[in-house]
């Protein structure tokens, strides 16, 4: 399959050059991850992440040209990570061993490029619509920077990383540069919070939150013939009517073969897990600030044995429009399940969404939900 992937990554990622792809690709890929509080088997868990997103990297043999595209193909790489099953198959482990306070792995892996493909098509989709103010399920400011030996700056890197994690969860969010400029000047303020709450209530438009936040980049240490650096990870969610507040710090590590490489694992080692730890947080928080209008819900609805398509996809499609959804797209994840991208503004939140297709979709109940889904945000149901 000669150019199997040039189509959707110059498309997704504005791609310069893309190599050949087979169906399936194999190699060997390397990893490394901190050992924190003598936790062997969670580094052992974080280098096979880390050398899996080398093994997508390998596959889709990508080069971006912009901050956005690096931040949406970041996205790509944490997504498929996380699944894996299905994109991602250790064939065996070369080595894996413990240098001082570094865990290190070589791994045999073989790659589904054709799965890869068509997820980094599903995920430019998703992004891209919920960039559209009538389909997101509502707006959040975003002002992040890093501190440095000092000095406070804006991540433009990591700003549009976040972005892309909380667009992927179904929020229009944009950068705030008013509240950015602010917090680099004057992120020490006591009233930091108040000021940068009022600086975005000025100049918003459909947002209801802002989230703002700094990496600190704390320490940069060589070990094991590595480099370690930590970053101190705080962030806060505001509402902008309500100033209802959530808060994530975290000192979070990371591990490469340069300093600076090290420092950039760490900051987005650090925005991953901050967002796997407000996403949903963030959802329920834009819901609570409506108000005065309609909320508009964009979700996945992912159902399980559908053993008999010709029967069962009627009963689907008859209840998606009894519960007044509007369906944007249909894939089919196995042979059993069907995965539709809905649309509605009949509903305040994705709870409220579910009990409509359970009682609108005939012999439909809950599914099981996978652990570790970013914010919770699919609806999993099964015949």
């Amino acid at each position: 399959m000669k150019n199997f992937l040039a189509g959707i990554f110059l498309l997704t990622f504005a791609i310069c050059t893309i190599g050949l792809i087979s169906p399936a690709e194999a190699f060997v890929v390397k990893g490394f991850a901190p050992i924190i509080n003598g936790d062997i088997d969670g580094a052992k868990r974080e280098a096979r992440k880390q050398a899996m997103r080398e093994g997508v990297e390998k596959v889709a043999g990508v080069k971006v040209t912009s901050t956005t595209e690096v931040a949406n193909f970041a996205v790509v790489k944490d997504e498929i990570v996380l699944k894996s099953d299905g994109y991602i198959t250790i064939n065996r482990v070369i080595s894996e061993e413990a240098r001082g306070d570094i865990f290190f792995v070589e791994l045999d892996i073989e790659a589904s490029a054709e799965r890869i493909r068509q997820f980094a098509q599903d995920l430019k989709s998703q992004l891209d619509a919920n960039v559209n103010d009538s389909n997101s399920r509502g707006g959040i400011m975003t002002a992040v920077i890093e501190k440095n030996r000092g000095v406070y700056n804006y991540s433009p890197e990591f700003g549009d990383y976040l972005n892309a994690k909380l667009k992927f969860v179904g929020l229009r969010a944009v950068t705030n540069d008013n509240v950015v400029d602010y917090l680099t000047k004057n992120y020490s303020d006591p009233d930091v919070r108040i000021k940068a709450r009022a600086i975005a209530k000025e100049n918003r438009e459909i947002e209801n939150a802002l989230l703002r936040g700094v990496l600190d980049v704390e320490s940069v240490k060589k070990s094991g013939g590595v480099y370690e650096a930590v970053v101190n990870a705080s962030f806060e969610l505001i509402g902008l009517d309500s100033s209802e507040v959530d808060v994530y710090s975290k000192h979070v590590k990371g591990v490469a073969a340069t300093e600076n490489e090290a420092i950039f694992n760490a900051k987005e080692n650090a925005t991953r897990e901050a967002m796997e730890s407000l996403a949903k947080q963030a959802l329920e928080t834009v819901q609570n600030e409506t108000r005065g209008g309609y909320i508009n819900i964009k979700t996945s609805v992912v159902i399980g044995n559908v053993t008999n398509y010709q029967a069962q996809y009627p009963l689907i499609k008859a209840g998606l429009d009894k519960a007044q959804c509007k369906i944007i797209r249909m894939t089919r994840p196995n042979a059993t399940t069907l995965a539709f991208f809905i649309s509605t503004d009949s509903y305040s939140n994705i709870g409220e969404l579910q009990e409509a297709l359970l009682s609108s979709i005939s012999g439909i109940q809950p599914g099981i939900n996978p652990s570790g889904e970013l914010g919770a945000t699919k609806i999993h149901l099964s015949f």
